[in-house]
């Protein structure tokens, strides 16, 4: 059986009459008064055709620049897809993933992406040399630990391996104590640490942080309430034996120590 066509409500603009008639209706004469009237404007508009998938694909792969990725192995810098989840260095042949890690138990394997690396309370990570775009470490890392980012330590432990990143951050809950040099740019210790820190840029100390060992730095802050207790040595900006002219362009820093 044939189905019967939706219609759509018109009120007669002489006399206030509701009759249903076909959606897109021109003009009609009111079954109450029998005035005629034009309905055109009161046709409702015809629905918007939805993308395809093809379309959404191509608008969301064109709007996602490419993104540089250096090779820690060999020094080699590349572009590469800004939808890609893995790369091969052309220089070293070496592999290298894009996309967050995350272990929650005792894993050994070797770790080199540009994501964020994250173990997890109970979890361990032996690796040689594990490199990273962020890291949050929670749980043990049995290693060296190389970070283009930053660092958050919130595990209670002593911890065994290096660490070399543009920046670390002690959390609140971490009770630390670091066995290798710790080299980074700036360094922000929220909980309790404990190590030789080398840091070529600010360390700030924040309220309830306690800082105990060894600290190199260009300067450091103590709020109110933090405890700076290791044998610190200040090492001030030098400046170039050819200043560089105010018309000149200053050569950029990279705080990121070499490995």
């Amino acid at each position: 059986m044939p189905e019967t066509p939706r219609k759509t409500p018109f009120q007669c603009p002489h006399c206030g009459f509701v009759q249903h008639e076909p959606p897109h209706l021109i003009s009609t004469y009111c079954r109450s008064c029998g005035e005629h009237y034009e309905v055109a404007a009161a046709a409702p508009a015809a629905p918007k055709p939805r993308a395809g998938l093809v379309e959404i694909s191509v608008k969301r792969i064109i709007s996602r620049p490419p993104r540089a990725v250096h090779c820690h192995q060999c020094g080699h810098d590349q572009e590469v897809s800004g939808y890609a989840k893995s790369t091969i260095c052309p220089g070293c042949n070496a592999s290298i993933e894009l996309t967050d890690l995350s272990f929650s138990s005792s894993v050994s394997r070797p770790v080199d992406t540009r994501g964020k690396l994250t173990i997890c309370s109970g979890g361990s990570l032996n690796s040689t040399l594990a490199i990273c775009g962020e890291a949050l470490i929670e749980g043990k890392l049995n290693g060296t630990l190389l970070c283009e980012g930053t660092v958050h330590l919130a595990c209670r432990e002593k911890i065994a391996h290096g660490i070399t990143a543009r920046s670390v951050v002690i959390t609140k809950e971490a009770r630390v104590d670091l066995l290798q040099p710790v080299r980074t740019a700036d360094l922000v210790v929220h909980g309790q640490a404990r190590g030789n820190f080398l840091c070529s840029g600010k360390v700030t100390i924040s309220k309830r942080g306690i800082l105990e060992g060894r600290l190199t730095a260009r300067s450091v802050v103590v709020e109110r309430g933090g405890s700076l207790l290791a044998e610190s040595a200040i090492q001030p900006i030098r400046q170039p034996e050819n200043p560089v002219r105010p018309e000149s362009p200053a050569p950029p820093l990279n705080p990121l120590p070499a490995f």
